[in-house]
């Protein structure tokens, strides 16, 4: 940005200096008109950034401002401005003062808006409040570059005049780097781009170009700021869990931090290459468990109540040492977005022998359905969230209130999770709010209520019950009497 701002200056400084010594004004006076111009063109800024991922067909804002707009009366005579999407050679291109006039790389709906003037701020301000990406045109893409990690840049460019139209400026802004995807499933790593480039882009860079690899501390901070940041959560990412995301991405077993801080991980380890048996990268996994957390676990995370970065041989080592019934949350290693229930308990098939079992792991759609804390509850086998605290005093203020009594007669039902290797009576039903009572309610099953209307003789049957055909022809006969009737009436009458 401020490279463009530079060239921009550069070439207005120029301009101005040559006008105005032209017209006798002395050095001096040039000087100080050209700084006054590079100020009010590093005044047009972006108040309020576009997505950096942005999805073609879908509604998106900006906002602009002037900064000096009011000071200088703009407002007088509101300026236009436009927005244009261009790509990562075109930014480069604008910064060379080559001619991109009508240059873009796709299309913006409702791209032009007019600068209106706050009377209680004294700002003015352009805002875009319904643009749409309509299509986009993407470059040639380069060796294994993927459609997700190319980068675009709204431009925005506007017009203006002081003193009389004695003085024109033309002011441009370009907003953060985006990345444009056309469906749903692309925004993970679309989201992995733009973290890379917000976190390691330099200073001054040429658009939009980012280092290769990076020292893992630094990632450690950015990925920490990232978790925090989507899980909406004062409790980042600690040491141990840093640890663990270490071992994940290097494929290492050490658990000493000072073994990582040296060490450098590639945008193709990033989010390229797919994790040593996984058919993902380290981006998406964690990616994952970012969004689980955020809409389902964020409580539980806050509380403490989830270990989460644990593998499956630490939780094992760390539960054989707890009671029977012990248990801890972790994030799974084989499924994106998973988080399992590892478990301490006495081997059914070996008497005296204690194991630790693993549940299949949860995902959103799990949670859609029923929520982590009456999952908890309905597993009667687990006691102790690791590493001694009752799990009613952790989960019990989640747990989903008791259902009502029946209403009109009917009982509503409950879904409820077991696992049948572990499946054991409640020993207080009254004490778990998730239990529902399937005792019947006054209004269900009551006798009396089915005779409240004496039964209908069936002229068909017989004092015994019996089907009688002589009743049944005598009836027929008179059914086909009455319809005949009618029939006649009208035969006669057309007849006459």
């Amino acid at each position: 940005m401020s490279e463009l701002l530079n060239h921009l200056f550069n070439r207005l400084v120029q301009k101005i200096y040559s006008m105005f010594y032209g017209y006798g004004c002395t050095v001096n006076t040039c000087v100080c008109v050209c700084v006054c111009v590079c100020f009010v063109c590093s005044t047009f800024i972006i108040e309020k950034q576009p997505p950096q991922v942005l999805k073609t067909q879908t509604k998106f804002a900006a906002t602009v401002r002037l900064l000096v707009g009011g000071k200088l009366n703009v407002h007088m005579n509101p300026p236009q401005v436009k927005a244009t999407i261009i790509s990562e050679q075109q930014a480069k291109a604008l910064l060379k003062n080559e001619n991109t006039r009508n240059d873009s790389s796709g299309e913006i709906l409702n791209n032009n808006c007019v600068m209106e003037y706050h009377q209680t701020t004294g700002t003015l301000s352009a805002h875009f409040r319904n643009m749409s990406l309509k299509r986009i045109r993407r470059s040639d893409r380069r060796g294994a570059e993927s459609v997700t990690e190319e980068k675009f840049t709204i431009l925005f460019e506007s017009q203006f005049s002081v003193g009389g139209n004695e003085l024109v400026f033309q002011v441009k802004t370009l907003s953060l780097p985006v990345v444009v995807i056309v469906h749903g499933s692309q925004d993970n790593n679309a989201t992995a781009t733009v973290l890379w480039d917000n976190a390691f882009a330099e200073p001054g860079r040429v658009p939009f170009i980012v280092p290769d690899k990076v020292l893992w501390p630094q990632l450690c901070e950015a990925l920490n700021m990232k978790y925090k940041a989507e899980v909406q959560s004062n409790r980042g990412l600690s040491e141990e869990n840093l640890v663990f995301l270490a071992q994940k991405a290097f494929s290492s077993s050490s658990v000493n931090p000072e073994d990582y801080r040296n060490m450098t991980m590639t945008w193709s380890q990033f989010n390229r290459e797919s994790l040593p048996g996984r058919n993902f990268t380290f981006w998406q996994w964690f990616d994952g468990v970012m969004e689980l957390t955020k809409k389902h676990l964020k409580p539980h995370w806050n509380d403490g109540a989830i270990l989460g970065f644990v593998n499956k041989q630490q939780a094992q080592d760390m539960l054989m040492s707890k009671p029977n019934g012990t248990f801890l949350l972790r994030f799974s290693d084989s499924e994106i977005g998973g988080i399992t229930i590892a478990w301490v308990a006495e081997n059914p098939n070996k008497a005296g022998e204690r194991m630790v079992w693993n549940l299949m792991p949860y995902t959103t759609k799990d949670f859609s359905i029923r929520s982590l804390a009456d999952r908890i509850s309905d597993l009667n086998h687990l006691l102790f969230l690791y590493p001694d605290r009752p799990k009613d005093e952790v989960f019990s203020k989640y747990y989903t209130p008791p259902l009502s009594k029946a209403v009109d007669g009917y009982v509503k039902p409950q879904i409820k999770q077991v696992v049948p290797e572990f499946t054991t009576p409640n020993p207080d039903p009254a004490a778990n709010p998730t239990y529902m009572d399937h005792a019947a309610s006054p209004a269900v099953n009551q006798p009396h209520a089915y005779g409240l209307y004496p039964p209908i003789g069936d002229p068909m049957l017989d004092a015994d019950g019996d089907f009688d055909l002589d009743d049944t022809m005598d009836v027929a006969r008179h059914v086909e009497e009455l319809l005949r009737r009618p029939m006649e009436g009208q035969w006669s009458g057309q007849q006459s």
